[in-house]
């Protein structure tokens, strides 16, 4: 029975097993993974996992609100680091992090940051500076690609307008 059940009833499934398999002695309970191996065809580790989180889960899975992750950035940090990434020809997270304290002195010296120099503080400056010790580089990849995303949209919303027909 691989793969042939939806995902709803598969979640029902380990929701009921789930219910059983909390208040079942060490003996049952390892015979109800069986069965839930044998019914969803899984391994005894994800059977285990997933009637760990079926236990946990209260509702259907969609109703979950997952906690909101914090900013790593203040706004004008953000502006800051926007203006730099563009600058320095838009290079992935991985490398950004790497040349972010260089380009942000190369940047600054040139006084290429018109628009936003006024945002370029001592404490905006330390944030994007510490950038290479804290910061995740799939975590920056992340922000650039919803900063590119943003941009796109944008760039589409401007090009397909069109004059009013009045």
């Amino acid at each position: 029975m691989v793969s042939v059940l939806s995902m709803a009833a598969r979640h029902e499934v380990t929701k009921k097993y789930a219910r059983e398999y909390a208040a079942a002695s060490k003996l049952r309970k390892g015979e109800l993974l069986d069965e839930l191996i044998g019914v969803m065809g899984w391994s005894r580790a994800n059977a285990r996992r997933a009637i760990r989180t079926a236990a946990q889960r209260r509702g259907p899975a969609r109703a979950q609100v997952r906690k909101p992750r914090g900013r790593g950035y203040s706004y004008d940090a953000l502006k800051v680091l926007i203006a730099v990434w563009t600058l320095v020809g838009e290079p992935c997270g991985k490398y950004l992090v790497v040349i972010m304290e260089e380009s942000l002195d190369q940047v600054t010296a040139h006084d290429k940051l018109a628009e936003v120099a006024d945002r370029l503080t001592d404490q905006v400056r330390a944030e994007l500076s510490a950038v290479r010790a804290e910061l995740n580089p799939a975590d920056l990849t992340r922000r650039i690609n919803a900063i590119q995303t943003h941009l796109i949209d944008h760039a589409r919303t401007k090009t397909l307008t069109q004059p009013d027909a009045s």
